[in-house]
């Protein structure tokens, strides 16, 4: 029994005037020329689309594509979808320059299935007939296509269709199924709008399934839309299936916001940007490709100027394949094994084409060896080693887990799990990082924090975030708090109220800095609750190394700077607690006028200390009044 639910498209190719669209109306009843100034001219212009229906029963979706040279990125936005193609050759004319380029085309999108029709049979001789065929079979040679079937037909005397027909459906059936299992991706190739329906964008689904209301991201340029309507082949459905020539209406969008060469796609699903790594092939017969050779490059149904950077030598020769980085002049969405095709600037012509290795890649610089090996890796290394490379990549910044499995596939968890249980691969702060990016930031930690030390002997440590940017301003602060972690863990180093010191958490003090930090803390403590100003203290003891000693006297605890102003002994801090903490258990509220009887002091020492009080929780201010406070630690 036929597979009635495969989802297939069939697309044509061929010279201008060799037939293509009087064939598929032979073969559907429908006439894809559907604007007046391609009935005017007698040519294919943009693309048409019909529904085939095939002797098994099965059907497929139709792209007839424009022959013209002129409209050859036309035929290059059809030629994008389809999974088999119909080459047209005129028997009355043989192979023409649009035949061999449109070949070029199919063969670089790796179409390696189709068939020929040699066209218009009514018009010449078996001897005529014989001869085009051996210029199909010479032009196919070589090729993907070299073993496709050559039917001589006439849409005219319709010769020739029913075996056509016939031979489609065998093909059809060959035909392997487009993944519906990932994301939705469906490249725009054509958006209108219709009075009760809105905005219309048709394309062949790539992968994935779209419903009704279901949200869709614009790729490149953004924004989200939600789908009001789907239809496949002019019949509305609930939902469409990878494979088929699908029509949606959107919500919220307007054919101003779309255009040909946009992609709809589930959110954060593609990569956008400016460059991206991949193998380029030329086609035999193409003039050398130098370093940064600017050109027309066509990806799904979207062109961009591009250069090409060839990252392996200083030309690529015709028929020859290289490691490049494509560096486009605008936006692109695009992802892992992507194929697209080049065409040389002016004049233009399909000069080669190739896959995409990493969609979004970092500015390489040329010829160099680990650059090269690693988009080897990516290009055709085990899963271990694509996921370690993926993983290395992220440097200090790690990667999170789509990451990986977007480039290593289903089998992508269980390649993680045996790195990280082989300790190739570390997860910290959330984040996957490579052993050696581990170890390299454990390195930066110690050495970035050892030569502060060095540098500011007298402070203790650094703060945590300055730590951060020093290394590196794009590091997440979970993953450094996960290798801080395990540093103090180990006890390699100390944190304390959001600073980080490298090794004991005791400063070594020279005997002239220790008797000058007993000093102050004598001084504090004799003073009670009346110490003096920070600044009196300074011009008291006279010492250069006052303001540090202070600094680091209150980041150990031993003194404990209430403002910027006021510092005081830890054993009078605990008193004055201990004190108010006492008074609230007899009293509802404490006024300002019974704090400074309660503890002799005046105004400038008990405004400073109510304040300290309720920012630690002890009191809370209330108009004039303190009320028992939320005691925090």
């Amino acid at each position: 029994m036929p597979d009635r639910e495969k989802h297939v498209v069939l697309g044509t190719a061929g010279h201008i005037d060799h037939g293509k669209t009087e064939l598929i109306k032979a073969l559907t009843g429908v006439d894809t020329d559907r604007l007046a100034e391609e009935k005017e001219r007698g040519i294919s212009i943009e693309l048409g689309f019909a529904r085939l229906e095939l002797p098994s029963g099965r059907s497929v979706g139709v792209v007839d594509v424009p022959g013209h040279e002129r409209f050859v990125k036309t035929m290059l936005a059809g030629a994008a979808g389809i999974d088999l193609v119909l080459l047209v050759v005129a028997a009355d004319e043989g192979v023409m320059p649009q035949t061999r380029e449109h070949v070029d085309i199919v063969t670089l999108l790796g179409i390696d299935n189709g068939i020929v029709a040699l066209t218009k049979t009514d018009l010449v001789g078996e001897e005529e007939l014989a001869l085009a065929r051996e210029d199909v079979e010479d032009l196919l040679a070589g090729t993907a296509l070299e073993q496709a079937p050559v039917v001589a037909v006439s849409a005219v005397s319709r010769d020739g269709l029913e075996e056509l027909a016939g031979r489609l459906d065998d093909l059809v059936a060959e035909v392997g199924e487009r993944p519906s299992a990932g994301p939705a991706r469906l490249p725009v190739d054509r958006v209108f709008s219709l009075p009760g329906h809105g905005t219309i964008v048709t394309g062949t689904l790539w992968s994935g399934e779209v419903a009704v209301g279901d949200r869709l991201a614009v790729y490149p340029g953004g924004g989200t839309t939600r789908v009001r309507s789907v239809q496949v082949h002019d019949r509305g459905v609930e939902r469409a299936f990878a494979g088929q020539r699908t029509a949606l209406g959107l919500h919220g969008l307007s054919v101003d916001d779309l255009s040909r060469g946009d992609t709809l796609a589930a959110p954060d699903s593609l990569h956008v940007s400016h460059m991206f790594d991949a193998r380029l092939r030329l086609v035999p017969g193409a003039k050398p490709v130098t370093n940064r050779t600017r050109v027309h490059l066509h990806l799904g149904t979207a062109e961009v100027l591009a250069r090409v950077v060839l990252l392996e030598d200083e030309a690529l020769a015709p028929g020859g394949d290289e490691l490049v980085q494509m560096r486009l002049e605008s936006p692109l969405a695009a992802a892992v094994g992507d194929l697209f095709v080049v065409r040389s600037y002016s004049p233009m012509a399909t000069i080669g084409g190739g896959r995409v290795i990493d969609p979004a890649s970092a500015r390489h610089k040329r010829m160099r060896p680990d650059v090269l090996e690693s988009i080897r890796v990516l290009e055709s290394g085990s899963e271990d080693e694509v996921a370690l490379q993926v993983v290395d990549a992220g440097g200090l910044e790690g990667v999170d887990d789509a990451s990986v499995l977007e480039r290593v596939g289903p089998a992508g968890e269980a390649t993680l799990a045996a790195l990280i249980d082989a300790g190739s691969v570390v997860r910290l702060g959330g984040k996957l990082l490579s052993r050696t990016r581990r170890d390299e930031l454990a390195s930066a930690v110690e050495a970035t924090l050892s030569e502060f030390a060095a540098q500011s002997p007298l402070e203790w440590g650094m703060s945590a975030e300055e730590l951060r940017t020093r290394i590196s301003p794009r590091l997440d602060r979970p993953i450094l708090d996960a290798v801080l972690t395990e540093a103090e863990c180990r006890g390699a180093l100390a944190r304390r109220e959001g600073r980080v010191r490298w090794g004991s958490a005791e400063v070594e003090l020279a005997p002239a800095q220790s008797e000058l930090a007993e000093a102050i803390e004598k001084r504090l403590l004799d003073a009670g609750a009346n110490p003096p100003s920070v600044d009196e203290l300074r011009a008291e003891l006279r010492d250069g190394e006052f303001d540090a000693i202070v600094k680091l006297l209150a980041a150990n605890g031993r003194i404990v700077k209430v403002t910027t102003g006021f510092c005081f002994h830890p054993d009078v801090i605990a008193d004055v607690r201990r004190r108010v903490t006492e008074h609230f258990e007899s009293e509802r509220e404490l006024g300002v006028p019974a704090f400074k009887e309660m503890f002799g002091v005046t105004r400038k020492h008990a405004i400073p200390l109510l304040e300290y009080l309720d920012r630690i929780g002890v009191t809370r201010r209330s108009g004039n009044v303190r009320l028992k406070g939320p005691v925090r630690s």
